[in-house]
């Protein structure tokens, strides 16, 4: 499995990383630039077959971004992790097929948890 974090939060980065580092998994994080054309390259080139979104170090340009995304990848498991708990938000990111909606703060069980579930599900289905 390999993961694509995109975001600044360091507490995010760390549970990732450590994650990656306690697993099979493959991570990488990326927060050198938050511009779209940027971020969807960094996404091409690492091929991700999970992708965590933090929408705070992507606005205004999350949506939209996702929605590219989604375009390029339509079975693609993505978590997004907001402090924006607004129900138009909501509406918007749920319409994209998202994975896991998680309201910062995220506790560290929780996303790894989830991401266990993930690396657990596509084990068995390579079994």
């Amino acid at each position: 499995m390999r993961i694509l974090l995109i975001s600044e939060d360091s507490l995010l980065q760390s549970i990732v990383k450590n994650f990656g580092e306690n697993t099979q998994a493959s991570t990488s994080v990326y927060y050198a630039d938050p511009k779209p054309i940027k971020v969807l390259s960094n996404f091409l080139s690492t091929k991700p077959s999970v992708l965590i979104v933090d929408d705070d170090y992507l606005q205004p340009n999350s949506v939209e971004i996702l929605e590219s995304i989604r375009n390029v990848n339509k079975n693609m498991k993505i978590i997004f992790a907001s402090s924006d708990s607004s129900l138009e938000l909501g509406k918007k990111i749920s319409q994209l097929g998202i994975y896991y909606y998680a309201i910062k703060p995220i506790e560290e069980s929780e996303i790894k948890e989830l991401l266990d579930s993930l690396l657990n599900n596509k084990s068995k289905q390579i079994n």
